[in-house]
């Protein structure tokens, strides 16, 4: 219900938002071209693949042994919804904030519809046994775009510690005996790849415009940026 939480509040700021569906439907187009996205799915495919062969025997000895303190993972469950309100703090006061928002909010959207549809279509038991939406894990895919939007936005100061975030997150989703470890793996991959494409799509829209006006004989170079 909390990652269902994030996916009405984006799709409530799409709504207030002309030329949404445009950008939603070119940053669903760029997620799969785009030729590292294309090397990151692959990969990701691969390693869910081999992990998938280990995750009962990998399951067993994090439930016996653990994977993390308990406070840690308690962290990581709880960063799994919370970086992404804090996220959406920070953009809300930045400068160009409606552009920054439409990326994370169609972003988030187009996250969720595809980790949810893959859920309920593949429709995997979860470990502990509550329910059949273990694959892929949206709490990791839902951390992991997060990192990627705050990588796009504002490079590697403040991407990496995200991506280090959610490499908890998703960790602890195994330890609490929620997730396969291939629920993660591919769940990392896809909001990778998903805040990749959009990303591309928020470079393209938050360029600056050149244009030339004629003066005399001179003529002037002047650079417009998108509000």
């Amino acid at each position: 219900m909390r990652y269902i939480s994030i996916i009405l509040i984006s799709a409530s700021f799409l709504a207030g938002q002309s030329g949404s569906t445009v950008y939603f439907k070119d940053g669903l187009t760029e997620t799969v071209p785009n030729s590292t996205n294309q090397w990151l799915l692959i990969g990701g495919m691969i390693g869910t693949g081999i992990a998938y062969k280990y995750d009962d025997t990998f399951n067993d000895y994090v439930q016996n042994n653990g994977l993390m303190p308990h406070q840690m993972a308690v962290f990581g469950d709880h960063w799994g919804i919370g970086g992404q309100l804090l996220l959406w703090g920070v953009l809300a006061k930045s400068e160009n904030k409606n552009e920054k928002l439409r990326y994370a909010s169609t972003a988030f959207v187009a996250n969720g519809l595809l980790t949810y549809g893959l859920k309920f279509g593949i429709g995997r038991n979860r470990p502990n046994g509550k329910n059949k939406r273990s694959f892929p894990s949206g709490h990791t895919s839902n951390s992991f775009l997060t990192a990627t939007i705050a990588q796009e936005i504002y490079g590697s100061k403040i991407g990496i510690p995200a991506y280090i975030l959610a490499g908890v997150t998703g960790l602890s989703r195994i330890h609490d005996n929620e997730h396969y470890l291939s629920d993660v793996i591919f769940g990392a991959v896809l909001g990778m790849a998903v805040g990749r494409g959009f990303g591309q799509i928020y470079k393209q829209s938050s360029s600056p415009i050149v244009g030339v006006i004629p003066q005399g004989q001179q003529l002037k170079v002047y650079l417009i940026w998108p509000l």
